[in-house]
């Protein structure tokens, strides 16, 4: 049985995802912008919606969709790949899970219901991830994702690190 729930994100949830962002950093250096303001980070611009895994009463996990633009790497790359209209993509963003809560479903349930709102609101979902976070990328690739190329992620007073979008196929088992 899975003690994992996932709900929509309050406004209540954010002090304790900075706890938890905070401990992801330490252990992943995620997100690679850092974590001096960990509460604005976890509301992207553009903001969808925005859901949490708990575990008993603990907030262990974060995920959320955001209106794709025109200027996202991730929105372009999958434009030309696809062919689709940017308007009917969202682009993941956010996804986190403690430390301590690692190997109890959470990734997977977060990014199943977010998955599940884009359906809903028949939205496409691409994202990009750090190359170096070899855990997230196998998440992606075992639920269906696939690479559709490399970009630079900008950061912090002009660094970059790189970066590979991913997508849903159109043809996946879950469309």
């Amino acid at each position: 049985m899975n003690d994992v729930v996932i709900r929509r994100r309050c406004q209540a949830d954010l002090a304790a995802l900075a706890d938890v962002l905070v401990r992801v950093h330490a252990r992943d250096g995620y997100p690679v912008e850092g974590v001096d303001n960990p509460e604005a980070w976890i509301a992207p611009p553009a903001e969808l919606a925005a859901w949490v895994a708990v575990y008993g009463a603990e907030v262990i996990g974060h995920v959320a969709l955001a209106n794709a633009r025109d200027t996202d790497d991730a929105a372009m790359l999958w434009q030309r790949a696809t062919g689709g209209q940017i308007s009917r993509l969202a682009i993941l963003a956010r996804l986190f899970v403690d430390p301590r809560y690692r190997n109890v479903g959470a990734g997977s349930l977060l990014m199943k219901a977010a998955r599940a709102f884009a359906d809903e609101h028949d939205l496409a979902v691409a994202f990009d991830v750090m190359l170096k976070d070899r855990d997230a990328i196998r998440l992606y690739e075992k639920l269906g994702y696939q690479r559709l190329g490399t970009v630079g992620h900008e950061h912090s007073g002009g660094k970059a690190e790189a970066a590979a979008v991913y997508f849903l196929p159109s043809n996946h088992p879950t469309n």
